[in-house]
């Protein structure tokens, strides 16, 4: 097996990846929060969270709403500056450590024709 090292990684595309990994997460939390606080605040009976200003049975529509939008937006870019940070720091670090070594293995070209 043939064994490689990363030498550096390039900021820029390791942090979208990061930052669209970290939309795909937010819009499924986003999802799993709408749900979940929608069932919770679908079991308060209607009229005990008015008051005389705001009436807060709409809460749940907008929170639900809000959560769906908000967390891949706040996903994407929390993911974008973590990215960012991993790969400044690699390219930091790699060089007075050691890269990361990945080892890779060998396909012969008969083994995947057949």
């Amino acid at each position: 097996m043939e064994e490689k090292t990363i030498q550096s990684i390039s900021v820029l595309p390791l942090a979208l990846i990061s930052g669209l990994i970290g939309a795909v997460i937010g819009l499924i939390l986003g999802i799993f929060y709408a749900v979940v606080f929608g069932a919770i605040f679908s079991t308060i009976p209607p009229g005990t969270l008015t008051t005389g200003v705001f009436d807060f049975g709409w809460f749940s529509i907008i929170f639900g709403v809000a959560a769906i939008i908000i967390m891949p937006i706040l996903g994407f870019i929390v993911g974008l500056i973590q990215g960012a940070l991993v790969a400044v720091l690699y390219n930091f670090f790699a060089p007075r450590i050691g890269g990361v070594k990945l080892r890779f293995k060998e396909e012969s070209h008969a083994q995947s024709q057949s």
